[in-house]
């Protein structure tokens, strides 16, 4: 089957970004010298993170449709949302650690309580979404992207409270999260959630039959 030239032209994007961020990876790699087992972990976490993005880019498929781009073992939604769902929790960990470390640079204890609640957070969003893909439900999705957003939220409000007593450059870096957290939870809380909801909403009107766990398995 053909490829829509505007499909085609956005699958390439994807791929060229997810190439370029392999070799930054390695070059991370190869010029950052690693000081302890917390810039190990982060950066095993990053490589898993990219690798599986680079992988879903070159075969990438819509979960809870069953639609892939590539006819192509290698395209199972099973593997893919496997996959995915081991590259959001290794960047999920990535972020708890960080906040963990701001929390102790600045002595917020409160601070600390949220990044040991973001990885069982974004774990219930994984469960979420896992019964969305598998029950074809929509609303679970809209419950996964809710958590996502008040993941996003709670990690912004970390970085603004960090921002006074922050070296200027630092200050930079952690507006610019904030904005990104800020952006990121826009997304999901006002367009994604509304957007499953309807879908869910035109499921039940239009007598859509939804899976069993079983079933969708």
């Amino acid at each position: 089957m053909s490829i829509d030239p505007k499909n085609r032209t956005w699958w390439n994007v994807l791929r060229g970004a997810s190439v370029l961020n392999v070799v930054l990876l390695a070059a991370l790699v190869a010029l950052v010298p690693l000081q302890g087992p917390l810039q190990t972990v982060q950066l095993v976490c990053a490589a898993i993170y990219v690798l599986v993005c680079g992988f879903r880019s070159f075969f990438p498929r819509v979960d809870l449709e069953r639609t892939v781009m590539v006819d192509n073992a290698l395209s199972s939604i099973a593997l893919g949302r496997t996959s995915a769902t081991i590259a959001e929790m290794a960047f999920t960990v990535q972020v708890a650690l960080f906040v963990d470390q701001l929390a102790l640079q600045h002595g917020f204890a409160w601070a600390h309580r949220i990044a040991v609640a973001i990885v069982p957070l974004i774990a219930l969003a994984q469960v979420a979404c896992w019964l969305g893909v598998l029950t074809l439900n929509h609303l679970w999705h809209a419950v996964e992207e809710l958590l996502w957003g008040l993941e996003m939220i709670l990690v912004a409000i970390v970085f603004l409270a960090c921002i006074p007593s922050s070296f200027l450059a630092y200050q930079g870096a952690l507006l610019l999260g904030v904005l990104a957290c800020a952006g990121g939870a826009w997304v999901m809380l006002v367009l994604d959630v509304p957007m499953y909801a309807m879908r869910h909403r035109l499921a039940i009107m239009r007598s859509e039959r939804f899976l069993s766990v079983g079933q969708g398995l």
